[in-house]
């Protein structure tokens, strides 16, 4: 049985509010995309959508549906879910404690360096229109980082992020009642191998595959053509949100910080 109303976890932020997935409509086979943000959930959702439909030339933006966020309207999300024949791929970045959980049903989560995460939401603040004046993630590195650990998650805003939000996250997923049921990846291991990594998601989400198909979502999800074809992958691309989309898709790396950090402030 999945989880009810009451007795999931209500989280709710300047994004996320969890009272969205009253309106979420189940159906079997439908595949969650849980990371917590700048982990690489763009990437593993066009993974995703490549294998469930069989197709390269998808938009992921398009297909996945950002469920418990309150940045398109829920009816609109709904109607999106419903006109799709194929398995459905589902975006959120909330713990497991505050989504529904169903049986028949794939959950992956995907983590990353802490530090690398604070980097690239450096970044991604500074690509938004929205970022208020004074964030503590701008400004030096070294102060960015100090603030990053030492912050505490916000109980009135659940989308502001730190080390403690990220820990937290992991610790959800990581000790769920199924915990054969969400597939946990991380970010580095699948960057040094792309392949291994499509080819993992391909059988935790029940679908055979071909060399052929894992060769063009290998090709069509690389970082480079992600890159190029923003419009297609960057979340609301074409809503105004960024001041590049192209510049959302920073550089796929790992382990930034070195040579640009001290030591003291690395061993935080």
């Amino acid at each position: 049985m999945p989880y009810t109303g009451t007795e999931r976890r209500k989280y709710a932020g300047s994004i996320t509010n969890t009272d969205r997935w009253q309106q979420y409509q189940h159906k079997p086979g439908d595949v969650f995309v849980c990371t917590p943000p700048k982990c690489g959930t763009t990437w593993t959702i066009a993974i995703v959508t490549m294998l469930t439909t069989g197709r390269t030339d998808v938009a992921p933006q398009e297909l996945a549906q950002w469920v418990d966020a309150e940045v398109v309207p829920i009816n609109d999300v709904v109607d999106a879910l419903t006109s799709q024949r194929h398995r459905r791929c589902i975006k959120t970045h909330t713990p497991f404690d505050g989504i529904p959980w169903y049986p028949d049903t794939a959950y992956i989560a995907v983590y990353r360096h802490p530090i690398d995460v604070l980097l690239s939401l450096r970044k991604h603040l500074i690509n938004a229109y929205d970022t208020r004046l004074g964030h503590p993630y701008i400004g030096s590195e070294e102060d960015a980082v100090i603030n990053y650990v030492s912050l505490a998650s916000d109980p009135d805003d659940f989308d502001f992020d730190c080390l403690t939000s990220l820990v937290h996250h992991y610790q959800s997923y990581a000790a769920t009642p199924r915990p054969d049921n969400p597939l946990l990846l991380h970010y580095a291991d699948m960057l040094a191998d792309a392949r291994g990594a499509i080819e993992r998601i391909a059988d935790h989400i029940g679908i055979d595959g071909s060399p052929e198909l894992v060769d063009a979502i290998l090709e069509a999800s690389s970082f480079g053509q992600m890159k190029s074809k923003a419009a297609s992958f960057a979340p609301f691309s074409n809503q105004g949100y960024w001041r590049d989309p192209q510049a959302f898709f920073d550089s796929a790396g790992t382990r930034k910080w070195v040579g640009k950090l001290s030591e003291a402030t690395v061993s935080l």
